[in-house]
């Protein structure tokens, strides 16, 4: 099954929410001709080793940058690259690594959404966007890709919207064994005060559930044996946003 988001630019803001469960991740907005250009964070802030030998994270780096413009102004700025990354960061270490490193989400999880749909967040959506159904690990190894951004300028040369787009691979040990997540994520931001708040998301989660070793006795004959099936992947996706006029 396929879950398209509406473009970006035909987002608008006074319409309901909408989300959906499905299983596959379909194609993502269109874009036309943008400029294109890559940000270099600083080495202190493109990596993060943790000092556990047991915890291995890193932090979100920017990667491409594309800008739809409505007139012939309008630039996304570092500080507002810089501001979209923080909000994405924040989503990683609320949602995904706090769960899996302390058992329960970050306190500033609902914090990341937008009042319109922080509901939907940390309710009916809240299982897929969050790896809480995991719980606490013993064993936590993150990598991520960069995050490309999509932004869209008005007329007047203001930018509107700045999706985020990238993935997240954990393997993380439990009592019962090794879980494997893999969550494609896109969300989208707009400033709201002076924070850049996510006003619309779409999230692919797939995780590889553990098998526990069966414990087994010899027994007085031999007798044939067959070798136990693995638990079958679980991939979720979510979609929610702001419907098309």
């Amino acid at each position: 099954m396929r879950a398209t988001r509406r473009p970006l630019w035909r987002v608008r803001r006074d319409t309901a929410a909408v989300a959906s469960a499905v299983v596959a991740l379909g194609a993502g907005c269109s874009h036309g001709s943008g400029h294109q250009s890559t940000l270099s964070t600083s080495s202190a802030s493109a990596s993060k080793q943790s000092l556990s030998v047991s915890r291995s994270t890193r932090l979100l780096t920017i990667g491409s940058t594309d800008i739809q413009r409505a007139g012939p102004r309008g630039t996304v700025s570092d500080a507002m690259r810089r501001a979209a990354l923080a909000t994405a960061q924040q989503y990683v270490d609320s949602a995904i690594l706090a769960p899996l490193e302390t058992g329960k989400l970050g306190h500033d999880y609902p914090t990341v959404f937008a009042a319109g749909i922080r509901a939907a967040a940390i309710g009916a959506d809240e299982p897929i966007l969050t790896d809480l159904s995991v719980g606490k690990t013993m064993t936590l190894n993150e990598q991520s890709t960069p995050v490309a951004l999509s932004a869209l300028v008005d007329a007047f040369g203001t930018v509107v919207y700045v999706a985020t787009r990238f993935a997240v691979k954990v393997q993380a040990t439990t009592a019962d064994g090794t879980t494997t997540i893999d969550r494609a994520v896109e969300l989208t931001l707009e400033p709201v005060g002076r924070a850049w708040l996510v006003v619309a998301y779409r999230v692919t989660a797939t995780r590889t559930a553990p098998t526990r070793k069966a414990t087994t006795t010899a027994p007085r004959h031999p007798t044939p044996t067959t070798q136990r099936r693995a638990r079958p992947r679980s991939t979720t996706t979510t979609v929610h946003g702001k419907s098309a006029p």
